[in-house]
């Protein structure tokens, strides 16, 4: 839903001129007095909580064998083990299940743990890894070391600490410390594990498919871990945006003008047509001079309008937090699109579709000259979908688009799995659950209706299941994608350290399994 700035301003009135619409997000927060406390203060909670502090070391040589074990997906470099170690570490947990899920692509794996309890949750667990450049490293990326870290006291530094193998492990540790106290979990566990999530899932509906009626009888898909940022601030985002991912070639071959086979010399441009000026000119028809509003015709027909639940959390969250919820953001950014104010960016980036160019290239881009007329130039798009677009959908209008304007010679290939939006209500009893956990630390978190990136979470959401979901957790890792990825070992007064972020995943277990429903 696009608006112009008189529009927001008026559908946003209230936070826009400083009034608060809600005291504070534990306003949405309809928990029995003293529940919560009952829970995490009792005897039994404490016992779980003790023996993870005496079990710290132990719990960090299982995340350092899970890290040092390779998963790059796009490298095919370790996959199949890493998916053999996920599996054997279900077994260790005691799951009645654990076994691998062939696809067309890179093995699932599907775990069942049965405590009898009255409650089945799902939870999603990620193992692939983004690449990395190890000569780029302070330390190397697969040795998993614990050093120092300013202004934490120790961390690990390992590809897929934060994203997601730390916090895959730091979920199973604080399950098997309360099996150790307990002798069973307060809650059925159906895991759903994914190779694949860095390349876009492309087949993880091939990995739920054989167990969809038994993920029917689930009450809710949550996930714990590290949600801290560096500051210690929490964001919980009740849902996401999708992703239709898209490259675009095009060739001479194709287009039947310009070099056929391969480049040809520059000085030729004086007599031959480019495919790579023809590319920028098909991009330039999608979007208006800037850059930001979208020209391909009937591209936000399908947006619907934000539901009053979701204005209120926007609403809330500007202000409350204004400035403060992009902070991450400010470290690499100077001025918002259009000028927006905090507010109008926060407003756009939950409820706003993009196109974005991820990449181009074409030609030579190495050091120094080569003077070449090439034959093809290719350029990657991503686009964030809100409700109610569908991935395929705005794909076929892209292609529409491009074959009106005579482009239908660029070829146009489908990245990608099906990621598409997803979105829980603040009041489904596992946030509230979540929530109460937050407010127990005195930690208010920033509730968005949904992250402005993408996961595969739909796939739970929407039918056939339609389960609420949550995430939620203390702890902090950073850099995910990036060189020295990290996972706090060793927090500080803002941020909890790890012996703390798995007793935060044990009370949310417990504050979930005995949540009234």
């Amino acid at each position: 839903m696009r608006m112009t700035r008189k529009e927001f301003l008026e559908f946003t009135g209230r936070a826009m001129m400083g009034a608060v619409v809600a005291p504070d997000f534990f306003h949405f927060l309809e928990a029995p007095r003293g529940f919560i406390e009952d829970i995490l203060e009792s005897p039994r909670v404490k016992k779980i909580h003790k023996y993870i502090e005496d079990h710290q070391q132990e719990h960090i040589a299982k995340i350092q064998r899970d890290l040092r074990q390779p998963s790059v997906s796009s490298w095919n470099m370790g996959i199949q083990e890493m998916a053999e170690l996920m599996r054997e570490s279900f077994k260790e947990l005691g799951c009645k299940e654990a076994e691998l899920v062939q696809t067309d692509g890179y093995p699932g794996v599907w775990a069942w743990y049965d405590a009898g309890a009255p409650k089945t949750i799902s939870t999603y667990m990620m193992y692939d890894t983004q690449p990395f450049d190890e000569k780029e490293w302070s330390s190397p990326p697969l040795a998993a070391n614990r050093v120092k870290m300013d202004p934490f006291g120790e961390v690990i530094i390992a590809r897929g600490a934060i994203n997601s193998k730390g916090p895959n492990r730091l979920f199973l540790n604080a399950c098997e410390a309360i099996i150790a106290c307990e002798g069973k979990l307060p809650l059925n566990i159906m895991f759903t594990c994914d190779g694949e999530e860095e390349q876009g899932s492309p087949h993880f509906h091939q990995v739920l498919a054989p167990y969809i009626s038994r993920l029917k009888t689930c009450r809710a898909h949550l996930s714990a871990g590290p949600s801290q940022n560096r500051d210690g601030f929490v964001n919980m985002y009740l849902g996401n945006k999708g992703i239709a991912y898209v490259e675009l070639e095009c060739h001479g071959r194709y287009w039947g003008r310009g070099p056929q086979r391969m480049p040809i010399h520059s000085s030729r441009k004086a007599i031959l047509d480019s495919p790579v000026w023809r590319l920028v000119k098909a991009l330039s028809t999608m979007v208006d001079e800037t850059g930001n509003k979208i020209l391909i015709e009937g591209y936000y027909d399908a947006i619907v309008p934000p539901t009053e639940e979701e204005v209120m959390l926007v609403n809330t969250l500007i202000a409350r937090f204004g400035e403060r919820a992009l902070a991450s953001e400010r470290e690499n950014v100077k001025v918002w699109m259009n000028e927006w104010s905090a507010a109008e960016a926060i407003w756009h980036l939950v409820f706003d579709t993009t196109l974005n160019i991820n990449g181009i290239w074409a030609g030579y881009t190495g050091p120094g000259s080569a003077t070449i007329l090439p034959e093809k130039a290719a350029v990657k798009l991503d686009s964030r979908l809100v409700p109610n677009q569908v991935i395929d959908e705005q794909i076929a209008l892209i292609r529409r688009h491009l074959d009106k304007h005579g482009f239908s010679d660029i070829k146009m290939t489908k990245l990608g799995g099906g990621d598409e939006w997803s979105r829980t209500s603040v009041r489904a009893p596992v946030v509230q659950a979540v929530l109460s956990v937050y407010k127990h630390y005195g930690i208010e978190p920033a509730i968005w209706p949904r992250s402005a990136g993408s996961s595969p979470q739909a796939q739970y959401t929407r039918p056939p299941l339609n389960l609420p979901a949550c995430s939620g957790g203390l702890g902090h890792g950073g850099r995910a994608h990036a060189v020295d990825e990290y996972l706090v070992i060793e927090g500080n007064d803002r941020v909890a350290g790890l012996v703390k972020a798995e007793q935060s995943i044990v009370d949310i277990l417990f504050a979930y399994a005995y949540w009234p429903e």
